[in-house]
């Protein structure tokens, strides 16, 4: 192997030849649970990609060559450097993929050899590779997790011993192949195989003499490469090519969803506001601007008349593939937007992921949230021959229907984070008409006089709580059901119940729950069957057979999702701290209240350590410090800072935290998830 030339290796190539350098000025690792877990479910979904078409192969025909396509993720930018005779390459750009991949293959090695120990035996040359230059923290927790030979030391998850952000890794890649390959020994073998030898990085070395600072700087000034939905645009647009009013449309509506920090109205002029989101000029000032009046793709033109000219004026309109590609690649302004919005507002998906989610409404069927796939995804249901062009059409202009109403529902019924000078929040607002056409933003649902519940504050919870549990962006089902919800009850005659929006969310959550996480495995339901299949309503909560409570019981294997339920619940029953809690992303780490592998002094209970009475979510970096502490320096720490969940709330609210305090409070707990009734909680309807 020519090591000066660009080469792809596969897994085992990357970790048999040459060593890798993180050299002072890249930062420290920093990728977090939905980029680690992205990257181990896009191998895993590749792999059972191939494993579906090769089993297709040998039922047409087992004499057929097997497929053996290769599986890229990604590149390492090196630049090749010799030091006391040997090679080493320090990594320029690719530096966090490198990091993950040596977590992954020490927590396969350390966690899986039991299951995998034979192809391990096989992959003899596999050694650890890689190093931070003037970072020894980070290089001896990657050389502690790669001795799979020595268990990891009692305090591993300390953060004055380790670097939290790997251990933190670590945690997470553990979790999720345990969650991928539960008692499948067989299939895990498979993805080890495939992992190996099929997943490949391609090494990019740069010329001898670069000069590298240079070259940072041309990195961090290159445009942005042309997106995947720049690209599917051009193609729906292809097939309305014939009429330059739909392509108009098209344009437009395409343009005012693309830009998902901004509420959709500020996408048209104001005129158009008054058409388009106003069922009648005269109808209550608060209500302008703030209805979904279009019944369908062809009626929307005549609110896009600019009233003053009489015409259709297409900006960007006619683009092609080609025009695209020989375009700067910036397709996503409207020009005659309204620079009338603050920027006070972040949306909790991005406009790929959003294409899908509506793509996954229109058809009804099983369509994947990945938007790498995303025009493969929309291929599918567009024909290639000329005959079925009105078919295609339709399609595309439904779905562009679809796509501002889609987005309209989004902006009333979906959580945003609100930021506000320093302080920022969840919230679930709609815009509010003002005289001179200005707008502010209130709660979409607001208390009337008569009521003692906050309908808007009960669907932001729960909205929240099933965000903060799904933060890759290809898991967020919820969100698919809370959007179909909503296209299924809204209309220009009726607005959005919220008790019954409420329900809705409760009724996924208890499916989640019971059809997911606490089913056994033969009796698990997919979330496709649950939101398309079951109506949101849970098959196996009465059905104690399909039930195992004993995965409450298993440490940090315990879902996220479990515990942030149960802060719901606890939320909902008022319970110690309730007023201000919120939840948050950071919360990611299932940890232990008594320590697993506590400080010397500290009695040990492996008995019932790992109870779901003694774990709560907590903030990784905000606990690594303290993990092996005892519970009484724990609490300490936190009355200081604050509690980070109302579950940790209700440990901390114990005097003494032994073993008997753990069993009564892991009956305690089980018994609030097992008794949630919604509608018969403190805060009634």
């Amino acid at each position: 192997m020519n090591p000066d030339i660009l080469v792809d290796l596969n897994m085992e190539t990357l970790f048999d030849h040459g060593r890798y350098l993180i050299p002072i000025y890249q930062r420290n690792y920093s990728w977090e649970e939905k980029q680690i877990t992205q990257l181990i479910q896009d191998i895993y979904d590749s792999f059972l990609l191939e494993k579906s078409d090769n089993e297709k192969r040998d039922e047409k025909n087992k004499d057929e060559e097997r497929i053996t396509k290769k599986y890229f993720i990604g590149t390492l930018v090196v630049n090749k450097e010799t030091e006391n005779g040997q090679v080493f390459y320090e990594t320029i750009d690719g530096q966090q993929r490198l990091t993950t991949l040596n977590i992954l293959f020490g927590v396969l090695h350390r966690e899986f050899k039991d299951e995998i120990g034979d192809q391990i035996k096989r992959n003899v040359n596999y050694h650890f590779n890689l190093k931070f230059y003037s970072r020894e923290k980070s290089t001896k927790t990657l050389q502690v997790i790669a001795d799979t030979d020595n268990p990891l030391p009692g305090d591993f998850n300390q953060a004055d011993s380790y670097n939290y952000q790997i251990v933190a890794a670590y945690n997470i890649a553990l979790k999720k192949l345990k969650s991928l390959f539960e008692n499948n020994t067989e299939e895990l073998n498979g993805f080890y195989n495939y992992l190996i030898h099929k997943v490949n990085i391609l090494r990019v070395p740069v010329p001898e003499d670069t000069d590298l600072n240079h070259y940072f700087e041309i990195m961090n000034t290159r445009g942005e490469q042309l997106e995947k939905h720049e690209v599917l645009k051009a193609k729906l647009m292809d097939h309305l090519k014939n009429d330059d009013k739909d392509m108009y449309v098209f344009n437009r509506i395409w343009e005012a969803c693309a830009d998902m920090d901004r509420y959709v109205q500020y996408g048209f002029s104001p005129g158009e506001r008054d058409k388009l989101f106003t069922l009648s000029i005269e109808s209550v000032e608060e209500w302008k601007w703030n209805e979904f009046n279009p019944t369908c793709f062809d009626n929307i033109y005549k609110h896009l008349i600019k009233e003053n000219e009489g015409k259709i004026e297409i900006e960007n309109a006619e683009l092609t593939i080609e025009k695209i590609i020989n375009s700067n690649g910036d397709f996503t302004k409207n020009k005659n937007e309204v620079k009338e919005a603050p920027d006070q507002f972040r949306s909790i998906i991005d406009f790929p992921n959003f294409l899908l989610h509506i793509l996954r409404i229109q058809m009804g069927e099983d369509v994947p949230l990945d938007d790498k796939r995303l025009i493969e995804s929309f291929e599918k249901y567009l024909k290639v021959d000329e005959k079925f062009e009105e078919e295609n059409k339709s399609f595309v202009k439904s779905f562009c229907f679809n796509l501002l109403k889609g987005r309209w529902l989004f902006d009333h019924y979906i959580i945003k984070r609100e930021y506000k000078g320093e302080a920022e929040r969840w919230s679930l607002k709609r815009l509010k008409w003002n005289k001179n056409n200005n707008v502010s933003y209130v709660n979409t649902r607001q208390i009337l006089d008569d009521e003692k519940r906050d309908y808007n504050k009960n669907a932001l919870m729960l909205l929240a709580m099933f965000h903060v549990s799904a933060p890759t962006r290809i898991y967020k089902y919820w969100l698919n059901a809370a959007l179909l919800y909503c296209f299924k009850n809204h209309s220009a005659a009726k607005k959005i119940n919220f008790k019954e929006y409420i329900l809705c969310l409760e009724n996924l959550a208890q499916s989640y729950f019971y059809d997911r996480y606490l089913s056994i495995k033969e009796e698990k339901v997919s979330f496709y069957d649950i939101i398309y299949k079951n109506d949101f309503k849970s098959q196996n909560k009465n059905a104690a057979e399909k039930l195992n409570w004993e995965v409450l019981n298993t440490g940090t294997q315990v879902e996220n999702f479990i515990f942030n339920y149960l802060d719901y619940i606890l939320w909902l029953k008022e319970s110690d701290g309730y007023d201000k809690f919120e939840f948050s992303t950071a919360n990611t780490s299932v940890e232990h209240y008594y320590p697993r592998n506590p400080l010397p002094g500290i009695e040990p209970i492996p008995d019932v350590v790992d109870n779901f009475g003694n774990l709560c979510l907590l903030s990784p970096s905000k606990n690594s410090k303290l993990s092996n502490n005892s519970p009484s320096a724990k609490k300490e720490h936190y009355d200081k800072v604050g509690f980070d969940s109302l579950k940790q709330k209700t440990m901390m609210n114990c005097g003494n935290w032994g073993r008997d305090e753990i069993k009564v409070q892991t009956e305690k707990m089980i018994n609030v998830l097992k008794k949630h009734n919604p509608f018969s909680e403190m805060k009634v309807f």
